[in-house]
């Protein structure tokens, strides 16, 4: 398909956002899956959730090698490392424990989860929350500055 320069389709700039959508797109099926899983633990939903806890531990435990690994051939300081490893561990952990219970409780008890629109005010929160942490992350100088000046959260007297 070709396009002119100016257009909004243009290839260049839709190589640049494709990537962009598809990223934001994984965030929010991730955080809809915990979201509904949040709601599967809560109303006691979650059964055999003992049996699988020991595979969400061993996910998170390939999880924080695999960036232990990876961050420390990027980085040479050690608590930098450290603390990414760890980070990436407790979210892959959540993730993949809260998604897998949605995925099970919305398999298993499809009218609590679909037809009583639960779903679409999950994914809506979802969509929120991944445009959310788009802005923080692209923002995430200026939130500092904000904070360190004292013009975010603390207030000054």
């Amino acid at each position: 398909m070709a396009t002119s320069s100016g257009s909004y389709l243009d290839g260049d700039l839709l190589g640049q956002v494709g990537p962009l959508v598809a990223g934001i797109g994984i965030c929010t099926v991730l955080l809809t899956a915990s979201f509904v899983g949040i709601v599967g633990l809560v109303s006691g939903a979650a059964e055999g959730l003992v049996g699988r806890l020991p595979l969400y531990v061993l996910t998170s435990s390939v999880a924080f090698v695999a960036v232990l690994v990876a961050a420390d051939q990027r980085y040479r300081r050690g608590p930098r490392v450290l603390g990414r490893a760890v980070t990436a561990a407790l979210v892959t952990f959540v993730v993949v424990s809260l998604g897998s219970e949605g995925v099970i409780y919305a398999v298993t008890d499809p009218e609590a989860v679909v037809a009583s629109h639960l779903f679409v005010y999950l994914l809506s929160a979802a969509i929120i929350a991944s445009g959310l942490g788009y802005w923080v992350v692209r923002h995430w100088q200026d939130l500092r500055a904000l904070v360190d000046d004292g013009r975010l959260g603390a207030t000054r007297r």
